[in-house]
């Protein structure tokens, strides 16, 4: 129940930095690409925003809601959270194969797995919890 408790009193600081963070470079990327190719931009940024709004999403079912809850429901949450981002992660994908002409399909999954790794790298700059706190919660 320890690890429970800590978990739920994550800082919401954090999460919103990192889905900001994702959303700039996603815009940023874009613009510095429309100044190359404007086909190449869409592309670009369609990736990029799909990648951060999917990520937004899930933070938003998960985080919105912080309050002392049993562990299954925890679980439902994020599993239920999953579930909704790979549906949206899908659609968005159909929507931008079907409406964007022409698409540049290298740039815009590399755009997509860009944002998607930023958490990843952004969680070793913005680690303001306790070092050993992984120890501290199997005790």
């Amino acid at each position: 129940m320890r690890f429970v408790n800590t978990m739920l009193k994550t800082k919401t600081t954090q999460i919103k930095r990192i889905v900001l963070i994702q959303l700039a470079v996603s815009v940023t990327a874009g613009f510095l690409s429309w100044l190359v190719d404007k086909s190449l931009a869409a592309s670009i940024l369609a990736g990029a925003l799909i990648a951060s709004s999917t990520n937004a999403y899930f933070a938003w079912k998960v985080f919105s809601k912080q309050k002392e809850v049993e562990s299954s429901e925890i679980l439902t949450t994020y599993y239920g959270a999953e579930v909704g981002k790979i549906i949206l992660t899908v659609m968005l994908f159909v929507t931008v194969f079907n409406v964007i002409k022409p698409l540049n399909v290298v740039a815009l999954m590399c755009s997509y797995l860009l944002i998607t790794i930023i958490p990843v790298l952004a969680s070793f700059y913005f680690n303001d919890d306790d070092t050993n706190r992984r120890e501290k919660n199997v005790e």
